[in-house]
């Protein structure tokens, strides 16, 4: 990316990294991880011509969507999410027009539904209070 002047770097993650469900503990803990790796990214990233956006949705219509029925607390806190209106199904054609408008910006994060950006912005405080005060000092890619 260097070599052609710049780029963009998509990673796609889920609410659940900044809040496990029961049942959901391998895959929260992995999109939790690829959030973290994606603020790291964006440090190491900084000053150069390449971007990051970390996309962290909620619920999309999918096969593995419907298998969160297969196990009761599982669905349990689904069925209280979405009675809250916390979770709502949110359409892959949403998605993708967000995260097209989110590289042309250069935004950071593209969070759906907008309802749990709270969470993720909880989530999300003590990388943003690290990336402050690391703010000046030099760095640089190996």
């Amino acid at each position: 990316m260097l070599g052609r002047g710049g780029g963009h770097i998509v990673n796609i993650s889920s609410l659940a990294g900044c809040g496990v469900f029961a049942g959901l503990v391998s895959y929260s803990a992995s999109k939790a991880a690829l959030s973290h790796f994606t603020a790291g990214l964006r440090a190491d990233l900084r000053g150069l011509t390449i971007g990051t956006t970390l996309v962290e949705l909620g619920p999309i219509p999918t096969e593995m969507l419907a298998q969160t029925d297969d196990f009761e607390p599982t669905a349990a806190a689904f069925r209280r999410f979405y009675r809250l209106r916390l979770m709502v199904d949110v359409p892959r054609e949403k998605v993708a027009d967000e995260v097209v408008e989110a590289v042309q910006k250069g935004r950071r994060h593209v969070r759906i539904p907008k309802r749990l950006t709270l969470t993720a912005v909880l989530s999300e405080a003590p990388r943003r209070v690290t990336e402050v005060l690391l703010s000046g000092v030099p760095h640089q890619v190996n």
